[in-house]
């Protein structure tokens, strides 16, 4: 009964108020505006003027929070009256960051603004220890090399301990120490532990903080064992030696996970991709170096969240109990598994003491695995795709588990070439990014791991690298700023124009520099897609292929056969990464037996090095062999000749051996193998310096026997090359030389 009454007369007067709102409705029940678009506004150290936008429907005022400490901002306006913007000057900076907050009132509602200003003077706020030991005795005193620049009255300590007992005392701090005083410690069987915290409020109002975690020593101020690095390389086996449970290891660590490229990923199911990667793997790796630079050590931890070291510190870090081992192959590699970074004891900066190394691809022995190492002068081998050009339909990305990892090349001045290993879990591996043309630095960890898509037993040489930042691939961007110059080179297939005459029957011309490319048995035709779609990929972006595929042109722009020719269907927009065959990007043959003469047919490059001097010479190429019939051609070589380019039988002392080579076959659809690929290879072969200075220079690849993969057999070579069935397709083609 109350309910319906109540409900009654609320109707009633509703009725009542219709007729007087009806006109005005908005004078009775005005709605309380007072907002901001934007509510945060940074400013540059130099200062100047900003207008900031504001929504009210009542008069109101502005007024600074803390006009005292806020005498650099002025407002230009005190009060309002309706929706505007508020003038606001910044007088310019010659100290530290900075912070304003305005207010913005009316008699029913407030808001605030709040400006930020940079300074010129950057705060510095640096402990160069995160984890110490102290020892019992002596005058207990410790003491943390700092940098310090802002008011130290602005910073506040606080220890904690872990038991009752306050053993830390009488701390100090000075812009470039802190220091403290530690009672001994009692107890003969245990550690004890505390943590300094240090903290300060910055000028933008952010509360930073430093961390020491302090562990004192057992009263006969025995830890352990430290153990050197050759010592723990002496206890490895094959199999794995358990490690005593109190074993320490100092050193330096190299390595960070930020990139997704720390470490290696496994596969266990390539054929079918329903099984797992274990992509936890390179979360879980973290490389230690010895204190001298000289041996290195692969980390892993029990899971990613023991994995919390930090890039460069020294540490001392207890292992007992994990796993140290060696690989049953050479090079040999040392791995310690089951650490666990909260078992750090000390950690201290290493930046300026540890030992940095830099090298030329030749020089790096067995030594250097596991260690960072700078390669000096380098460059990619391949002015074309990203950091993966592989087929995404076969990665996690598109749902599925049959790539963890892909090799690119580099190469240096001195000639030295290695592989360079990115995850598949690599967050700038394919971002839309062209690959820097020029060279430079590259800086990563040295390892040994195998490549079975490249090679049946995995070898793709004695030594790879694991970049681990995109920034540490510190190449120039242009080509102008390489070390090399290029004398022919071949990105897509250049087709002559009706009126050009070519040396070669059916060929193609280079890209860049003069030459000419053709297959010795007939035209060069284009039956591969390509994989080198520069942007992002995967089953959730889909769309057309803005960012290309990574191939600037010398003029200025990007490579985009696609707009000039009007085939943009054959841009692919399943998430995939590649391109369609007839866009020209790689080219094909399937005829590579000439039965005749036992021999095999070749890709026949002709260009001439006339006015070209250098100490230096080389070759690149990248291929793959189709593998749908998997009967393509698996082992090459590579000949020249300064004579003729004529590849019969009765010309084949005119030819001169340059090295050997497998091509790989690639996956397509359903079927894989371990040893079949999913991108392209890339090689570099070294070249005589006699071919400079020629009219005339002729290279050919050639396959050099009958062998190729048996799809029916899922086997590698035993099987025959067939003509018309098993396709070799070429990616890129150049001749460079050091200027």
């Amino acid at each position: 009964m109350k309910q319906t009454s109540f409900l009654s007369v609320t109707a009633f007067l509703v009725i009542l108020l219709l007729p007087s709102c009806e006109k005005n409705y908005y004078g009775v029940f005005a709605p309380d505006e007072l907002g901001l678009p934007e509510a945060e506004f940074y400013v540059e150290q130099d200062g100047g003027d900003i207008d900031i936008q504001f929504l009210a429907n009542k008069p109101g005022e502005f007024s600074l929070i803390d006009p005292e400490n806020n005498s650099w901002i002025e407002l230009r306006a005190t009060t309002f009256e309706k929706d505007g913007q508020l003038p606001v000057h910044v007088k310019s900076n010659d100290g530290f960051k900075r912070r304003a907050d305005i207010l913005l009132s009316t008699e029913t509602r407030k808001d605030t603004i709040s400006v930020f200003q940079k300074g010129a003077v950057e705060e510095k706020f640096y402990i160069a220890s995160s984890s110490m030991l102290v020892y019992n005795g002596g005058d207990g005193i410790s003491t943390v090399s700092a940098e310090i620049n802002v008011p130290l009255s602005r910073i506040h300590t606080e220890v904690r301990f872990s038991g009752q007992e306050e053993w830390i005392r009488d701390c100090q701090l000075t812009t470039s120490s802190f220091s403290f005083k530690a009672t001994d410690n009692p107890d003969k069987n245990y550690k004890r532990r505390a943590i300094i915290v240090l903290s300060y409020v910055d000028g933008w109002n952010a509360t930073q903080t430093a961390s020491i975690t302090v562990f004192q020593a057992p009263s006969d101020n025995k830890i352990g064992s430290v153990f050197t690095a050759e010592q723990l390389r002496s206890f490895a086996t094959v199999s794995g030696y358990t490690l005593p449970e109190d074993a320490f290891i100092e050193g330096y660590i190299v390595s960070t996970t930020e990139g997704g490229n720390a470490g290696d990923a496994l596969v266990d199911d390539y054929k079918q991709g329903t099984g797992v990667i274990d992509y936890t793997l390179t979360e879980r790796t973290s490389y230690l170096e010895s204190l001298d630079g000289k041996y290195g050590f692969r980390l892993i931890a029990t899971d990613s969240g023991e994995n919390e070291f930090t890039r460069y510190s020294r540490i001392l870090l207890g292992i007992g109990g994990a796993v140290i081992k060696k690989s049953a192959d050479e090079p040999v590699q040392y791995t310690i598994e089951g650490v666990m970074s909260k078992n750090i004891l000390t950690s201290s900066d290493g930046t300026l003491t540890m030992p940095w190394k830099e090298k030329s691809i030749t020089e790096l022995t067995d030594d250097d695995i596991n260690t960072l190492v700078k390669i000096k002068n380098c460059e990619i081998a391949m002015r074309k795709g990203p950091f993966t050009p592989v087929n995404e339909g076969y990665t996690s990305l598109c749902g599925y588990n049959r790539l963890a990892k892909y090799p690119i090349l580099i190469r240096d001045i001195k000639g030295g070439s290695m592989y360079m290993f990115t995850n598949m879990t690599c967050s700038y591996r394919r971002n839309g990014e062209t690959l820097p043309y020029g060279s430079g630095d590259i800086t990563g960890i040295v390892v040994h791991e195998s490549y079975k898509s490249f090679e049946k037993d995995g070898n793709i040489g004695r030594y790879q690298l694991r970049h681990l930042l995109r920034e540490e691939i510190d190449l120039k961007p242009n080509f102008e700023d390489s070390f090399s110059g290029i004398i022919t080179e071949f990105r897509y297939a250049e087709f002559p124009g009706e009126n050009q005459k070519t040396t070669l029957p059916n060929a193609i011309l280079a890209t860049k520099g003069n030459g000419e490319l053709c297959h010795t048995y007939g035209k060069v035709s284009n039956y591969s897609p390509s994989y080198f779609y520069i942007g992002e990929c995967g089953s959730k972006k889909k769309g057309k292929y803005a960012e290309g595929a990574g191939i600037e042109l010398d003029e200025g722009g990007i490579y985009e056969p696609w707009v000039t020719t009007g085939t943009e269907s054959a841009q692919n927009t399943d998430g995939k990464g590649w391109f369609k065959d007839n866009l020209n990007l790689s080219w094909s043959n399937k005829y590579w037996w000439d039965s005749s003469n036992d021999r095999g047919y070749c890709w026949l490059v002709v260009f001439s090095t006339e006015g070209i001097t250098s100490d230096r010479v080389s070759m690149q190429f990248a291929m793959y062999d189709n593998s749908q019939s998997a009967r393509s051609p698996r082992y090459w070589k590579a000949q020249y000749s300064l004579t003729t380019h004529d590849c019969s039988p009765s010309a084949d002392s005119q030819w001169v051996d340059i090295g050997e080579f497998t091509v790989p076959d690639v996956a397509i659809w359903a079927s894989q193998n371990d040893w079949q690929t999913l991108g392209t290879r890339v090689y570099d072969f070294p070249l005589p310096v006699e071919i400079l200075g020629h009219e005339r220079v002729s290279i050919r690849l050639m396959p050099r026997n009958n062998k190729a993969a048996a799809k029916s057999e899922d086997s590698y070579d035993s099987s025959t090359i067939a003509n018309d069935s098993g396709y070799n397709t070429m990616d890129y083609f150049a001749v460079r030389y050091n200027k």
